[in-house]
């Protein structure tokens, strides 16, 4: 049999949506990934790459389409927006993938078997839910245009509002053009937005190349002119530190009755929504067990630790970033939880400590191996393991398999239109 070629055309019967952009068939036995695919979907597709195990396509005609495909809600979508990757599939359709991409993962990546059911939490509003975005800055004159990069590549896609961004951003994307010509920024090259769901106050991130530091002077008076940007920042570099300029320092957000105070830099989940059907599910767990001594390993500025502290007697809270270290205090001593502590480092570096839970909530990198070295002399009872990746998340599961057994799962869809979710694993010592 040939063996598939770029631009050999196939018709092919599709089966799943894969942790991409793309749904799994099979052409000549070969796995293919077909860009923008649907699930039980026949269509007609043209090779892109090959690859030694794979092949990926694209769609050339739908032949007969899937149950589950639905017209995108954002008109950039068909334009190749790299910002959302399912918006052609119906949002409960979306979860139903996310779930088998989850037991797929733990299976085939964490050799895990015997698990509990998955519990799932559909998202609570589909669109209009994003508090961050970024976006390249690819022309300032003689007109300001940003965007997305396309899906695969370094083009960018001008948009003037992102469908799954809060309102408050979009009307700041509105005034952004007048702010950068009157300011006179010709060299910003991205731009960061974040937004507050409860309160509307939009911070803006000018980002500018490596080594570039602009001579920029806002007043607050001058800030007044684009009503709805509350705060401005500059930044030299995409990993270059935030230096403020005009308006307030932070934005406030309220999550399960607390209060908390979000910088420029540090992280916090995109998804009111959704943070708060996580730190639900944290909440059930801590009610239940009722911990002595609880760890947040990765604590940000308090998000779940504070919760946590609520029913614990002791909580500290671990993070590299001392900006979030000294908010998350802040947030600690604005909620009067005066139970809570926090210190930059990680769970490898803490030294001689006992609690009764840890919880884990890693970048999408997964944890580091000297922090799950770390849980044997730490010894918790229970562990706490919250993901933004499936594959990272079963890596790590296999590593612990040996110490703790999967007592629940919750899959929560932190991101609907895009293949990302969260997932929230209960642990318990053998």
């Amino acid at each position: 049999m040939t063996k598939p070629d770029i631009g050999d055309q196939y018709e092919i019967q599709l089966t799943d949506l894969s942790y991409s952009a793309a749904a799994v068939g099979r052409i000549n036995g070969i796995v293919t990934f077909v860009h923008r695919g649907g699930p039980g979907e026949t269509a007609q597709v043209e090779i892109t790459r090959v690859q030694k195990r794979h092949l990926h396509a694209r769609i050339n005609e739908i032949i007969s389409p899937s149950a589950d495909r639905c017209p995108p809600p954002c008109s950039y979508f068909d334009n190749g927006c790299g910002g959302c990757q399912w918006q052609h599939i119906k949002v409960d359709a979306q979860l139903d993938a996310k779930e088998q991409v989850l037991i797929e993962a733990l299976s085939r990546i964490g050799g895990l078997s015997s698990l509990p059911d998955i519990v799932r939490h559909p998202p609570l509003q589909p669109l209009a839910y994003r508090n961050h975005i970024r976006l390249a800055v690819t022309a300032v004159q003689p007109q300001v245009e940003f965007g997305f990069k396309q899906e695969g590549s370094h083009d960018v896609l001008p948009i003037d509002r992102c469908e799954i961004a809060l309102p408050p951003i979009n009307r700041a994307l509105s005034q952004i053009a007048d702010l950068i010509k009157d300011l006179r920024c010709f060299r910003v090259v991205e731009l960061t937005l974040r937004t507050s769901a409860t309160t509307g106050e939009v911070m803006l991130i000018l980002i500018f190349p490596k080594g570039y530091k602009p001579r920029l002077r806002v007043t607050d008076s001058v800030l007044q002119n684009y009503p709805a940007i509350h705060s401005i920042y500059i930044q030299s570099g995409v990993r270059g530190q935030p230096f403020q300029i005009a308006g307030r320092e932070t934005l406030s957000e309220t999550v399960s009755g607390l209060y908390f105070e979000i910088g420029p830099d540090t992280f916090f989940q995109n998804n009111l929504a959704g943070l708060e059907q996580l730190v639900g599910i944290v909440q059930r767990h801590t009610q239940v067990n009722r911990p002595t001594v609880a760890i947040d390993a990765h604590c940000g500025v308090g998000a779940f630790t504070l919760p946590v502290a609520e029913t614990a007697k002791a909580a500290f809270g671990l993070d590299l970033q001392a900006e979030a270290i000294a908010l998350a205090t802040r947030n600690a001593k604005t909620n009067d939880i005066r139970n809570a502590d926090f210190r930059a480092g990680h769970l490898a570096k803490l030294g001689i400590v006992k609690a009764d839970l840890v919880l884990l909530n890693p970048p999408r990198g997964g944890c580091w191996s000297e922090d799950l070295e770390a849980l044997d002399r730490i010894a918790p009872q229970h562990i706490l393991y919250i993901s933004c990746d499936p594959t990272t998340l079963a890596r790590d599961l296999s590593k612990l398999s040996a110490r703790y057994e999967v007592g629940s799962l919750d899959l929560v869809d932190l991101f609907p239109m895009t293949y990302h979710f969260e997932t929230v694993v209960g642990l318990r010592r053998l």
